[in-house]
This record gives C-alpha cells, sequence and structure tokens, in this order.
C-alpha cells in the first residue's frame, strides 16, 4: 500500500476500539454497516483483522462481523419490495437488537459507494435508503440513550478510491485514499489515542463555552448561503461524545470535530448552498441550493441529482426542515486536508454543516424538545460558510 501502511492501519484500529469504543476488557464487539448496505463491504478486510487483533490486544475474543452485498442492494432497489433483502433487514435488525441487549459493543464501518445505484431510478435509491433508515431508526433511541458503546469509522473501497483520486494514476488511488483516512483520524501519529483525549477535551471546553454564553441566534454567511437560524431557549451544545448509561464516555462518529446543537424547526429563513456532493442511497447529489421559508425547504436545485434530492426532501414532514446546525473550528487534519471525500463522516467534520431532517432530543431541554424537527431522514450537508453567533 505504501510504507507504514500496516503501523498505521493498527493504530487507526487501536483509536476505533480504545477511542471510539472504549472498550471493556471480556466485552464482545459487533462489525455492521446498518445505513446502506446492510452489512460491511468486503473491501475493509483488512480493517476488520485490524480491529479484531486490537480488541483481543484490549481483552475481548469474541468479535462478529456482519458483512454486505452490493448485489443485493442493487436488485432490491430495482425491484423493492424484495423479500430477500426484506428478511436481510428484519435479520440484522434483530442482530443488532440482540448485541445492545447484550451491551456488545458495535463498530459501523462506513465507506462510499458512489455508483451504487447507477442505472437505476433516483426513486428506488431513496425508497430502500429510506426503508434501510426505517429499520436502523428502531435502534437509535436505545444507542442515543447510551444503552452501550458504539462508534462509526470510515472504510476504505476501490470506487470510493476511484472518485476522490479520478486524476490519479490507477494504482495510487486506494493508497492516497487510504492515507488520507488514516491521517483525518491520527493515525499518522505517534500516539492517536492519546491524541484523540486532547482533542475530546478540546471540544468539551469549546461545547461549554457556547452554553455559558447563552446565544439565540445564529446565522451562516458565505458564498451563495445567507441563512438565520432561531435556537430554542433550553438548548445545549454537544460533541459527539456521549457516555453509556454506567457512565463509559464513547464517541459515535470518528473523526469527530463538530459541537452542536438543534435550531427551532420553524426558523430557518433564507439560502444556502450545500459545499460538496452529498452521497444518499447509493447515488450522489451535487450543486444543491435550498431556500428556506418558516423553517421549510420551499425551493430546492441541484446541478446533479435533482430527482433525488425530491424524493429526499418528501421522505415525511420532518424531511425537508432542519435538525442540526453544527461548528467545526478548522484546526483539525480533516479540515485541513483541504480533501473533498464525497463521504459524509468525513466532509461533515471539514466545516460547519446542518442536517436536513431529525434532531438530537438530548441538544435540548425536556421541556424544549417539541421545538425540535422530528424526521427518520438525518442528512448532513456541509456549508462553506462562517457561523455568526448573537
Amino acid at each position: 500500500m505504501f510504507p507504514g501502511f500496516e503501523d498505521q492501519l493498527r493504530r487507526y484500529a487501536d483509536v476505533i476500539v480504545r477511542f471510539g469504543l472504549n472498550l471493556r476488557p471480556g466485552q464482545r464487539v459487533l462489525i455492521a454497516e446498518p445505513y446502506e448496505l446492510q452489512g460491511v463491504a468486503r473491501a475493509a478486510l483488512p480493517l476488520v483483522e485490524a480491529i479484531m487483533a486490537a480488541a483481543q490486544a484490549s481483552g475481548s475474543d469474541d468479535v462478529e462481523t456482519i458483512w454486505g452485498d452490493v448485489a443485493a442492494w442493487r436488485t432490491a432497489a430495482q425491484r423493492w419490495p424484495q423479500r430477500d433483502f426484506l428478511e436481510r433487514l428484519e435479520d440484522n435488525t434483530e442482530r443488532l437488537r440482540s448485541a445492545v441487549a447484550r451491551g456488545d459493543a458495535l463498530v459501523f464501518l462506513v465507506g462510499a459507494h458512489p455508483r451504487l445505484a447507477d442505472g437505476i431510478a433516483p426513486q428506488g435509491a431513496a425508497r430502500l435508503r429510506r426503508v434501510c433508515g426505517e429499520f436502523y431508526g428502531q435502534l437509535v433511541p436505545e444507542l442515543m440513550a447510551g444503552a452501550t458503546n458504539w462508534t462509526a469509522a470510515a472504510a476504505p473501497n476501490t470506487e470510493w478510491a476511484e472518485t476522490v483520486f479520478a486524476d490519479a494514476p490507477a494504482p495510487e488511488r486506494m493508497a492516497r485514499l487510504w492515507a488520507d483516512v488514516l491521517a483525518t483520524c491520527r493515525a499518522d501519529s505517534a500516539d492517536p489515542v492519546a491524541a484523540w483525549q486532547v482533542r475530546a477535551e478540546e471540544l468539551e471546553r469549546r461545547r461549554d463555552e457556547l452554553n455559558a454564553r447563552g446565544w439565540r441566534r445564529l446565522r451562516l454567511h458565505g458564498p451563495g448561503t445567507d441563512l438565520a437560524l432561531a435556537l430554542p431557549a433550553a438548548h445545549r451544545w454537544c460533541t459527539a461524545l456521549l457516555r453509556t448509561r454506567d457512565g463509559r464516555r464513547f464517541a459515535p462518529n470518528l473523526p469527530t470535530e463538530e459541537v452542536f446543537t438543534a435550531p427551532h424547526r420553524d426558523s430557518a429563513e433564507g439560502w444556502l448552498r450545500v459545499a460538496r456532493p452529498v452521497c444518499h442511497g447509493g447515488a450522489v447529489m451535487e450543486g444543491v441550493e435550498l431556500e428556506f421559508r418558516g423553517g421549510q425547504v420551499v425551493c430546492a436545485r441541484a446541478r446533479r441529482g435533482a430527482e433525488l434530492l425530491r424524493s429526499v426532501l418528501a421522505t415525511d414532514r420532518g424531511a425537508a426542515r432542519l435538525g442540526e446546525v453544527a461548528l467545526i473550528d478548522g484546526v483539525s487534519p480533516v479540515a485541513r486536508s483541504g480533501r473533498c471525500f464525497r463521504q459524509a463522516l468525513l466532509d461533515e467534520n471539514a466545516m460547519n454543516h446542518v442536517a436536513l431532517g431529525d434532531g438530537y432530543a438530548f441538544t435540548a431541554a425536556a421541556g424544549a424538545r417539541d421545538l425540535l424537527n422530528r424526521s427518520t431522514l438525518h442528512l448532513d450537508l456541509p456549508v462553506e460558510a462562517e457561523a455568526l453567533l448573537a
């Protein structure tokens, strides 16, 4: 791959196990991907093996993997409802539910599959993504409430590398993507777990500062964007660092560089230009521009994927409203790279962003949660804009 790859891969797996999961000795681990393929892509095998070794070194000898199937996904998107894929969804959801009930740790390895839906009607891709989201949504309340420790991390694949590094010689593409992904998770440093502990403390200080200020209005202003949001009186700024019910801290996303909250669901006013392509349901939307009035999208355009965008906004009643606004300080490896990764987990941590759809209930006090948006959708949209708070 490249000199030092094996060492960096091992350190990346250590970050996933020791910081992302904060794995307990003897805790079982389930590796999955519940968002799209309903299992981990086979290209992630080297990372899966490294995670198994890291888990064993941390005292866990029981690591299970659910593998995905690209052909099965495409068949389901073309012919839904498709019995075999529906059974896969039901079985995987039950396996995940059982793992959560046992207190197993969960690792979600996600890649990007920008050509997954090639030749498939946008409505078919969006419909299957919506169905997958509904099944995964059954687990989200327990996961967000700290039922167990879990983390999502990026796992490169060939199709993703070919898209991001299309101008590079073919033999170099996968190595270059791996190098960038490892750097975003600080795996190229001598002690990335310690580096993440330092970063976590920085993010928590920023969270506390924002909560102490009590600002109620936020404006995003930049090229093609001028968007005003109101924050509920009882809103809370949060980091993507959670705790289990027994107090164990873990990181649901790797990398994690954001401090976020939820706006009032009816407050968005103005225009928003999405700064990077958005991959959703195996298809890509580019050049997305949205106009909001009274909190709702009233005009939507896309240079590519306009039909998919319309399907996404029609997912349910909350899909055309905002559920999250997140601030990124720009000093992290993923932000400094300037790389457009075409993958939400990385691109959302590179710059300020908002999310269409669901707002996280814990970002507001109990009495204010009915002011937040609700949806089965949660789609992050990176924005090249300065955040002005008042």
